[in-house]
């Protein structure tokens, strides 16, 4: 996985999503308690929102691994002058702090950081408000399966 996240954090973070979607606390507390190795779960919420939203843009752009150096720096140009870029960057910047600052097993701060990831990616989506939450990251999953 790209972004410093393996394969098990990304499902790790995807399912605690689907937990705070689902309000379920029991899901969340048990994924809070993970090993002394793991991220703490605001933090590693934060991490994968991140992600989910750099590749997010990146399909928004256009940006396939197949692109030039030049049109690569095109696509970065373009990027950089979109002020929705620029706010979801703002956005996983902020998340990233928060999750940092968090307590490992606060699971308020956990959900509020999990439904903010969730309406980023939702947000970049074709038709927001139409878009089901629990497909959307089975999608992700899949990604995150396949490596993406």
């Amino acid at each position: 996985m790209t972004d410093g996240l393996t394969v098990d954090e990304a499902l790790r973070a995807l399912a605690a999503l689907e937990a705070a979607w689902n309000n379920d606390d029991e899901a969340l507390s048990a994924l809070a308690t993970g090993s002394a190795d793991e991220q703490p779960l605001p933090a590693l919420v934060a991490a994968y929102g991140e992600h989910a939203m750099d590749t997010l843009m990146a399909l928004a752009f256009g940006l396939r691994s197949s692109m030039s150096d030049e049109e690569i720096a095109e696509i970065s140009d373009a990027v950089s002058s979109n002020i929705g870029a620029r706010m979801s960057a703002l956005l996983t910047q902020t998340l990233k702090a928060w999750g940092t600052v968090a307590a490992g097993d606060d699971l308020g701060v956990t959900k509020i950081i999990a439904h903010t990831v969730i309406d980023a990616m939702r947000a970049v989506t074709e038709d927001p408000s139409k878009t089901e939450v629990l497909p959307l990251i089975a999608t992700f999953r899949s990604y995150a399966l396949n490596g993406v």
